[in-house]
This record gives structure tokens, sequence and C-alpha cells, in this order.
């Protein structure tokens, strides 16, 4: 009886723990997870800015409402808005999706759209900006030093590219 006792209990551990890597890995895989370097490549526009008005315009079949965002830039970091531009953003009340509050102060990733923008990635595009100063959510552990370097640094990239894209092909000729 022993024997099966130790049996049953080791059967059932394994179980459980088959289950939680089951459960960790599915929790993980609603969220994508984007490098700060990819998210600054899909930007059309980094910016710190302050969410002005929140307002819900519509629902889609899905039963999620479609929300027009208004936000006033602080501090452009990439992309031709300027301090003190207003723009318009629009989310979808759904899992994943950037959600605001008026008055919150965020860094945000965005793609321009029409005559709107939309935020890079969902919630990883969208980076709260605590009064202590401090980057909250996905930019938790950076700073906008980070970003600022970050943007920098592909920058360069682009502009090296170019460069190597733009010189004359050396030709080699080879007489026998």
């Amino acid at each position: 009886m022993d024997k099966i006792s130790r049996k049953t209990i080791h059967g059932l551990s394994l179980c459980l723990l088959f289950f939680a890597v089951f459960m960790i890995s599915s929790v993980n895989a609603m969220i994508r997870d984007i490098s700060l370097n990819e998210l600054i490549k899909r930007s059309d526009v980094i910016a710190v800015v302050d969410v002005l008005a929140v307002k819900s315009v519509g629902t889609l079949p899905s039963g999620a409402q479609v929300v027009a965002n208004l936000v006033k830039v602080n501090e452009p970091l990439k992309g031709s808005v300027a301090i003190g531009e207003k723009l318009k953003l629009k989310t979808r009340t759904i899992e994943d999706n950037a959600s605001f509050k008026k008055g919150q102060k965020i860094l945000l990733f965005l793609k321009k759209v029409d005559n709107y923008y939309e935020v890079v990635s969902g919630i990883a595009g969208s980076w709260p900006i605590e009064e202590d100063g401090n980057l909250y959510g996905y930019g938790t552990g950076n700073n906008i030093a980070d970003v600022k370097k970050a943007i920098d640094s592909i920058e360069s990239e682009k502009k090296d590219d170019s460069k190597e894209e733009s010189k004359p092909e050396s030709k080699i000729v080879i007489s026998i």
C-alpha cells in the first residue's frame, strides 16, 4: 500500500507540474514580447504626452468599444510632432490594448493611420510615467534617456546603411 501511495503522489506531482508549465506558457503566449528597438523601428512618432480626453465613440460587432483619445505632446522623441501639438489616437477596449485616463502622463510609440494614430503593439507601446519620473508597464527598468539613446543608435544605423548604398560599386577587371 505504501508503494502505491508513493506512485500516486509522484504521478499527481508530475501532472501538477505539467499543468503549471502549460498555464505559464499559455499566459506568455497571449502577450507577444517586443524589444525597445523593434518598437522604435515600427513607430512613426515617439513622444511623452499628457492625456487630455478619452471618449467612447462606438462599438465593434465583437462588443469592443472604439475609444477616441486626445493627447498633448510634452516631449517629442521621434517623428515630426511639436511640443504642445495635440494628437488624436484611436484605441479599442480589447485585451492587451492600450487604454488611457484623462490626466495620465505616458510615453507612447505611435503609428500614423489616416488622420489619427494607433499605439504600436498594444500595451507594449504605451509606457505610463509616474510622478517620480519612472517608466512602468513594459517600460519598467528603462528611462527616457535609454529610449533617446536607442533612437539615436537606430537613426545612426540607418544613416550608415544609406551611405553604404550610395557608394558606387567597385568593379574588378581581370585580363587574361
